[in-house]
Parts: structure tokens; C-alpha cells; sequence
């Protein structure tokens, strides 16, 4: 990894709803370099990056895999990420170790709810944008329909950096509208009707360029490769590019399109926090200087154990260091490092800023964490509100679903583990009842423990809601002295926040004797008792 210029890396996540292509999509990109060689389908079962069992099972992606690959002297991490709300976590976790977000549309779907959601998420990391349609090899595609409705959710800076030539099963290749041609035949669009807003939208972001723009002189590669850049950082331009993973057209314009943006890791402004003193300073992607990484992913491998992955934002990170951790008293050592392949490792030395690594087997790294000099902001993942009460088949089974649960909840920080001190229940909170099904379904295969679950109790609590008064009379004769004694009491609600000293007076209770107040329920006992030969500890 420190043998690529830093303007030579593209961090990329590929995002959007599910079954949009975005695993095929990844599995052509990793055949097409030549990063691997091996056939790879999803529907097949043999794709490289939906590896887990419950993926081959359902046929989508449950976790963000990470990968890398070389092309034309541009080193990638690409990661593949979950297409369902219900796995939105893995999504959040992978956005901060990236540093652009390709958003991948299904040209026969257009726009759909997680691709808003995503977008979204995208624009509150801070980073910029591009759109991928997909399956456009499909049929029923009305092209003008779809650009409209991508535009109309997303706004007009949604541009088309090419258009496709031909559709269905005549889609054979794209056309710029950077370069665009007098006439391409077959092409969906004139590209030449799109090419001066875009050049125009480009160039604006410099007025040296747009002035030389308008008297007639073009921009030069380097300058709309810098100008486009800067403007998606910005959020002015979102580009819009056309594929087909499954036949692979389009396949190298995108990788083009990728290089062109020049979206680096030393573009993207980010800061973290000095631990001492709480300032908040501006990261330079610098690998002499101070080391900044965090962990944006845990992943527990039955056969690996822990793997903790990191991107690095600054210094250098090396194999077999010992690195600090703010609220650690002493540093961490750190075994050897690895490239990550999807399910494969590749160990390497050390690496500089923007690279995406991961190390194992050590404890105390936790998703979200810093590693370093400087504390990087935490990963804000959404609260879990599906709850289940879940219990093992069988009895002896209690301790290893225990440890079983406490991984499943450090790989997903979108799972919860808590139990109820009033019904006694383990309870598991997830995102959805799919989220939680699939939970199940690892815990069976990978831990080899079944489970029982139900919707937990709810402890219905009483609370008094107008005044009321009772009394009971004890008469008891056996012999002798025999007993007696009558009872009466009041009850009145009891707002929280009432000033207990406001409302137990004299006034209101002329017999008062004694208060006595429970904070934690709510609960004023007053004494007023008149005329009682009972003892005072009854």
C-alpha cells in the first residue's frame, strides 16, 4: 500500500436498494482487472463476495465486504454493501472508510425507498456522490423516464456523464457527453444536447477556466478531471453513469469514470479531536505525519477469530506495532496486517493514509474506535427498536448463547443485548424481524446453538389517576382480650415534578405526622394516623 501516490487511491462504497446488482456489479469489476479469476454468480452461489451461508441461502447481501483491485496504475478498495433497510448499519460503517459513494439504480426500478435512504446517508458523511444505472440490458426501460425521475428526487445537478446506446437486448455500449460526438448511432440520447450544460456546470467552480471557457477556449483533461472532482465534493454535480454488470457493458467507462472524478483520500476534508485539550483539527493525509485509523467493522470468523477493519486517515500503520488508544493506560499491539479480498487475506507491512486494512485477534478494538493520536468523530449508527426474547433449545446451552449474542452484537452495532431485571428475560433488539431472523439463522450455524424466541413480557405497571378513599375493620374474638382495629386511607394522584414539601402541609392534611417519599416510584406515604395504640414499627 505505501507504494501508491495517495492521488492515485479511490475508496469507493457501492450502495443503494436491494437487488440492484451491486454484488454482480463488484464480482465483474474484481474479473475485469483481474483481481480474480474464477466465475462468480450470486444466483449461482459462487460469488465472491456474498460468501456467508445466510447470503447464499437468501440471495442478497448481509454484510459490507471489502475488496481491492489494480487498474491502469489506480489502486482500488471497492465495498459492497447491504441493499435492505434492514442491514442500514453495515452501510454506515462502511461510509466512513470510503470516500466516494456510488449509488447503484436498476434502470427497470428507477428510484426506490434505500436508495433515498443511502443518498441521504451519503450527503450527512459529507460525501460525494455518483449514480450507477444498472440492468439497463433489461427491457421495458424508458431512459427518458428514468432520468426524469432520478432529477426529481435528487434535483437537476443529477447529470449524465454518458448515455446509452441502444436498450434491452440492444444495449452494446455507452456515449460521452464530456467529448461528445455530432452523431452516434443508435445512442438513447443526443450526448451533444447534454454537453455544454455540463461542461458549463464543471467549469464554473473556477472562473479562470469559465472565463477562458466562453471565449471559446475548452479546458483541458486535467482540468475537468480537477473541476468535476471539486464540484462533486461540493454537491453541485451528481454524475450519472449507465452499465450492465451481467453482460459487462460499460463496465470500462465506469472504471474511466472512477479515475476521471479524481476523488482521493487527500480531497476529502475531515478532522478529529486532539484527546487533551477537545480542539478539533483539520486531517492532512500525510504519512510522516501523526497516525489517525478507526475501526469501521468487526467481523468474528469462526476460524480467524476477531477481525478489526481500519481505515487510515493518517501516519502510517505498520504490522506488529504497538499503536495508542484514547482510554487505554497502555498502547495496543497489533499482530500482522492484511488486505482484505472479500473472505481472503493478503498480509502486507504497513500502509499510509487511505488505506483499508484489517488486523485480529485484538480484544479490545471495538467498531467506532480510534486508533492514534487524534480521535476521529464516532459513528452514528440508528437505534434498534425490534425487540425478541430469545432462550437456547437447550438447557445447558445458556452460557455459549450468551457468548454467541455478545459477538453477533460486536459485529452489529445495530443489535442490543439486555435483560429485563423485572421479567427476568434476555431480550435481542434488532432493526427489523428480518434483521433478527438472520441473526437466528447465524447463531445455529456458526455457533451451533438453537434458539426459542417469543415477544417479551411488558411489566404493565398501576398508577393512581383520581382521589380515593377506603377503609377495612379487623374484629377478632378467640378467648380472652380478642383483637380489633379499623383502617382508613387516602389516595390521591401525585404528579412527577410536585414539590413534596408544597404538597404535604398542614393545611391539606391537619393531622400529618410523618412523610415519607420514594423518589425512584413516585410513591408519598403521610402519616396521619389519630388515636392508634399500634406500634409505630407496624
Amino acid at each position: 500500500m505505501a507504494q501508491y501516490d495517495i492521488t492515485k487511491i479511490r475508496n469507493i462504497a457501492l450502495c443503494g436498494h436491494g437487488s440492484v446488482g451491486k454484488t454482480t456489479l463488484l464480482d465483474r469489476l474484481l474479473n475485469f482487472t483481474g483481481a480474480v479469476n474464477r466465475p462468480a454468480s450470486v444466483d449461482e452461489g459462487t460469488s465472491i463476495c456474498d460468501f456467508d451461508e445466510e447470503e447464499k441461502s437468501h440471495r442478497y447481501t448481509i454484510e459490507a465486504k471489502v475488496t481491492f483491485f489494480d487498474h491502469e496504475g489506480i489502486h482500488y478498495h471497492v465495498i459492497d454493501t447491504p441493499g435492505y433497510r434492514d442491514f442500514i448499519g453495515q452501510v454506515i460503517g462502511a461510509l466512513r472508510a470510503v470516500d466516494l459513494v456510488a449509488i447503484v439504480i436498476n434502470a427497470q426500478s428507477g428510484v426506490e425507498v434505500n436508495t433515498r435512504r443511502v443518498f441521504q446517508e451519503a450527503e450527512k458523511a459529507g460525501l460525494p456522490r455518483m449514480i450507477i444505472l444498472n440492468k439497463l440490458d433489461a427491457e421495458n426501460i424508458d431512459f427518458e423516464n428514468l432520468l426524469a425521475g432520478i432529477k426529481e428526487t435528487f434535483g437537476d445537478r443529477c447529470v449524465p456523464l454518458n448515455v446509452p446506446i441502444g436498450l434491452g437486448t440492444d444495449f452494446r455500449g455507452v456515449a460521452s457527453t464530456l467529448k461528445a460526438e455530432s452523431s452516434v448511432p443508435g445512442a438513447v440520447i443526443d450526448p451533444s444536447t447534454i454537453s455544454q450544460s455540463l461542461l458549463e456546470s464543471i467549469v464554473v467552480a473556477d472562473e479562470e477556466v469559465l472565463s477562458r471557457y466562453f471565449e471559446g477556449q475548452m479546458p483541458s483533461d486535467d482540468e475537468i478531471s480537477h473541476l468535476l472532482g471539486r464540484a462533486m465534493i461540493d454537491g453541485t454535480i451528481v454524475p450519472i453513469v449507465c452499465i450492465s454488470a451481467k453482460t459487462g457493458v460499460g463496465l470500462p467507462e465506469l472504471l474511466k469514470v472512477f479515475d476521471l472524478c479524481g476523488i482521493s483520500p487527500d480531497r476529502i476534508v475531515r478532522r478529529a479531536q486532539k484527546p487533551d485539550s477537545g480542539e478539533w483539527i483539520e486531517l492532512k493525509a500525510d504519512a510522516s505525519g501523526p497516525l489517525v485509523a478507526q475501526v469501521f467493522k468487526t467481523r468474528v470468523d469462526p476460524f480467524v477469530q476477531k477481525i478489526s477493519f481500519l481505515r487510515v486517515f493518517s501516519g502510517t500503520l505498520k504490522s506488529n506495532g504497538t499503536v495508542s488508544v484514547v482510554g487505554e493506560r497502555k498502547g495496543l499491539k497489533l499482530a500482522q496486517l492484511f488486505h482484505v479480498q472479500a473472505s481472503e487475506m493478503v498480509p502486507i507491512e504497513e500502509v499510509g493514509p487511505g488505506a483499508i486494512v484489517a488486523v485480529t485477534k485484538v480484544e479490545e478494538l471495538k467498531t467506532g474506535m480510534s486508533v492514534g493520536d487524534l480521535v476521529m468523530p464516532p459513528i452514528e449508527f440508528p437505534t434498534p427498536m425490534t425487540g425478541l426474547a430469545i432462550s437456547p433449545k437447550s438447557r445447558g446451552d445458556e452460557q455459549r448463547l450468551s457468548g454467541a449474542l455478545a459477538k453477533i452484537c460486536q459485529e452489529d452495532p445495530t443489535c442490543r443485548l439486555d435483560r429485563d431485571p423485572q421479567t427476568k428475560e434476555l431480550v435481542i433488539t434488532g432493526m427489523s424481524e428480518l434483521h433478527l431472523q438472520v441473526i437466528r439463522e447465524r447463531l445455529k450455524r456458526r455457533d451451533k446453538v438453537e434458539v426459542d424466541v417469543k415477544e417479551p413480557k411488558i411489566p404493565y405497571r398501576e398508577t393512581i389517576q383520581a382521589p380515593a378513599e377506603g377503609m377495612y375493620r379487623h374484629k377478632k374474638q378467640t378467648g380472652g382480650r380478642g383483637q380489633f382495629g379499623e383502617v382508613h386511607i387516602r389516595m390521591v394522584p401525585f404528579p412527577r415534578g410536585t414539590k413534596v414539601e408544597e404538597f404535604a402541609t398542614k393545611e391539606r392534611f391537619p393531622e400529618m405526622k410523618e412523610v415519607h417519599y420514594h423518589e425512584e416510584s413516585n410513591f408519598l406515604w403521610i402519616d396521619s394516623i389519630v388515636g392508634g395504640t399500634i406500634p409505630s414499627n407496624f
